[in-house]
């Protein structure tokens, strides 16, 4: 499904997008699933007040039908690996940004965390590791079209990079999200920006390791929807391999390793 071209690319930048990866008229029954969990009015904007409402998960079937159609399974396969991930059967979270000047407060750049360790309360005690435990890719699929002024999610181009050889620095323990973002920082910070936009059923498909933020305000006319699930990794490995005896390395395990020197 991806070319030879967007598989360097994405090893390269840390993400590939994927046109129509599911149709909007499946796009459009998750944004009306959506709108029935929300306590905003859809047709009274006066009644959204708040710039940003979060869905924890939902499992309604055109949520799970949007995240299993057979060109996004295909595309995760060739950057995976087949039979080296999980199929969904339902996922979270679903961030509804709603036109607004007002700053949301979570505009930050940061790498989303892999999996709970420690005593500090959620979200503070996600971890990541160099091998990404729990994590093999962070989905963005578009339920609504999104524009530069619909407040679209920005990810730092190749930041996968500088946040694999901070990681490298750790055991495999690994370390919290906040502290592998800072890490990183040197590296990400001067690294071009690209805003996720696109057409109702894009998606884009994202290294874990990719730095990304939240953006502000929403100068669009109606509320923004999007899906941002992890895809975890099949739980016979829970993580990616870096030393394989028959070289079947997976694109996203092939840019740690270029990452750290070991794959040019």
């Amino acid at each position: 499904m991806l070319s030879a071209d967007e598989i360097e690319a994405f090893v390269t930048d840390g993400f590939v997008r994927i046109p129509q990866a599911f149709d909007r008229t499946v796009a459009d029954e998750c944004v009306d699933s959506l709108w029935t969990q929300l306590a905003e009015e859809r047709d009274d904007p006066a009644t959204w007040m708040q710039p940003v409402q979060r869905i924890a998960g939902s499992g309604a079937p055109p949520i799970v039908s949007a995240i299993n159609t057979p060109r996004l399974v295909e595309a995760i396969d060739q950057l995976v690996g087949a039979g080296r991930w999980q199929r969904r059967t339902a996922y979270g979270t679903f961030p509804i940004r709603f036109p607004s000047e007002t700053d949301p407060g979570d505009a930050g750049w940061h790498l989303d965390g892999s999996f709970e360790f420690g005593d500090e309360p959620p979200p503070w005690n996600y971890w990541v590791n160099l091998r990404s435990k729990q994590r093999a890719l962070l989905a963005l699929l578009l339920y609504t079209d999104v524009g530069p002024d619909d407040a679209p999610t920005r990810v730092r181009v190749g930041s996968h990079v500088d946040v694999a050889r901070a990681l490298a620095g750790h055991d495999d323990s690994g370390a919290s999200f906040v502290l592998a973002t800072q890490e990183a920082e040197p590296g990400w910070t001067d690294r071009a920006v690209v805003e996720v936009v696109g057409d109702a059923g894009d998606v884009y498909l994202c290294h874990p390791f990719l730095v990304h933020s939240a953006s502000w305000p929403h100068r669009g006319a109606t509320p923004r929807f999007i899906g941002q699930p992890c895809i975890h990794h099949d739980p016979a490995d829970d993580g990616f391999t870096y030393e394989r005896a028959d070289g079947g390395y997976s694109p996203c395990e092939v840019a740690v390793r270029r990452a750290l020197g070991t794959e040019r």
